[in-house]
């Protein structure tokens, strides 16, 4: 049961559909409502905004794959520095953003971010046929655009998702938002990489796909998604919202657990080709590289949904994310052992493909126990405002990540990937110590004045 005030009236959410249609569907809804613990009318509203955030990450995954291929030619350093416009342009407005969420909803947040990604994917285009020597300047305005809208959707959706969750489906919820994300860029990154690199695909072709999606996503935030209840803070400002969130000890210790595993994350979009390979000719390369995405993707993707439950009936964060660590590290050393000759060798990959499986499958435990672990300890007056710190946090690590991967891709060449993954993921792993479970233990206070706390909801 949800109290406190709502900027959307019961009677919205009332539909005209199909008589013969209406039993199933409510049947449907009904089961889900109770699998996962939800509200009257949340998994109607949970499943239009998943699926326009998986067509909007797709589509901006799908740029990112033809930045680096218009900007193949651009050495590691720079093209590191390109790729961290797009976190740049993230930090320096999602604070902002994030506080709008917690002062007029998330609603109107969230249709800005779907219609500048949309934008930013069309005006992609027409860089494409522009003087090499201008591309690179035109490329960090769209990156900009992209990190504007990565700011917006980031706060607003994961503000919307902790609105409908509890302590008994939190992890879940966040796991499906994972997934989508996940989804997208496998669906845009890697269906672009492929698309580019294995058939031959034009740039702009690619992007156009990609823009006609996004597209259809903002239809979908405008006309489908319904605002989620939240207590406006009028009175406060974007500054004092945010020193209240920053305040908070528990977001402090997050700090070094999640900077490195973003910086990660980061340095793989940006060096995939170095990694996996790009351009390799022949349908033998092709096939080997496809066998390595999906020995990578379903596990992970599988991991994503059932350890989301696990940690919210274990009431567990900290081993999930410490088990989601330890397995990275282990992807780490495989990718780095396979990239050891200064050439990805995707037979090496596939021929360990037993192992791939389980790191990724353990991988997988750490993204759905730390999003939800942020939900645990934020109170719901803040909520906005919160995972805008989160998204700065996610910034960061993007801009670390390519950049010291450049440096270090260019001074120790192929080891450089062993380098900064073990390094990074150590680091977090430490991290992971300091921080409390905050399903056994009293949280920590940032907004006293907030009468509604998540677990209530």
């Amino acid at each position: 049961m949800r109290t406190g005030p709502q900027t959307y009236s019961t009677g919205a959410r009332v539909r005209h559909r199909d008589p013969g249609a209406a039993p199933l569907a409510g049947f449907a809804s009904r089961k889900l409502t109770a699998f996962f613990n939800l509200g009257p009318g949340d998994v109607r509203n949970l499943s239009f905004l998943y699926f326009a955030t998986f067509i909007m990450r797709a589509a901006a995954f799908a740029g990112v794959a033809v930045m680096q291929d218009v900007m193949h030619s651009l050495d590691p350093l720079w093209r590191g520095v390109l790729f961290a416009v797009y976190p740049l342009a993230e930090i320096a407005t999602v604070g902002y953003f994030g506080a709008l969420c917690d002062r007029i909803g998330r609603k109107r947040i969230l249709v800005f971010a779907h219609l500048v990604t949309a934008a930013a994917v069309f005006l992609f285009i027409l860089s494409i046929g522009v003087d090499p020597g201008v591309r690179p300047y035109l490329v960090a305005v769209f990156f900009a655009m992209f990190g504007i809208g990565a700011a917006a959707k980031v706060a607003s959706t994961l503000a919307m998702i902790n609105d409908h969750s509890n302590r008994r489906n939190r992890a879940q919820l966040m796991a499906f938002f994972d997934l989508v994300t996940f989804g997208g860029l496998v669906a845009g990154f890697g269906a672009a990489f492929l698309a580019l690199h294995a058939f031959g695909v034009a740039d702009a072709v690619v992007l156009a796909v990609g823009g006609l999606g996004v597209t259809v996503s903002v239809i979908m935030v405008q006309f489908l998604v319904q605002e989620t209840p939240f207590i406006p803070e009028l009175e406060r400002g974007t500054i004092d919202l945010l020193r209240t969130v920053l305040r908070n000890k528990d977001i402090q210790r997050l700090l070094p657990v999640y900077i490195p595993v973003v910086a990660l994350y980061g340095y793989v979009l940006t060096f995939t080709d170095n990694l996996l390979g790009a351009g390799t000719a022949g349908s033998g390369n092709t096939n080997l590289l496809l066998i390595v995405v999906a020995s990578l993707g379903i596990p992970l993707g599988l991991s994503l949904a059932v350890s989301g439950r696990l940690s919210d009936r274990a009431r567990l964060r900290r081993p999930f994310m410490a088990l989601g660590l330890a397995c990275f590290g282990g992807l780490a050393i495989l990718l780095a052992l396979a990239t050891g000759a200064g050439s990805p060798d995707l037979q090496q990959l596939v021929s360990r493909w037993p192992l791939i499986v389980v790191f990724a499958a353990g991988a997988g435990t750490f993204p759905p126990a730390a999003l939800a672990y942020l939900g645990d300890i934020v109170e719901h007056a803040v909520t906005g405002t919160t995972f805008g710190i989160y998204s700065i946090i996610f910034g960061s690590g993007l801009i670390v990540g390519p950049v010291l991967g450049g440096a270090l891709t260019q001074a120790l060449g192929p080891i450089a990937f062993a380098v900064i993954a073990l390094g990074l993921i150590g680091i977090s792993g430490a991290g992971v110590l300091f921080i409390r479970e905050p399903l056994k233990t009293p949280r920590t206070a940032v907004a006293p004045e907030s009468p509604t706390p998540p677990e209530m909801r």
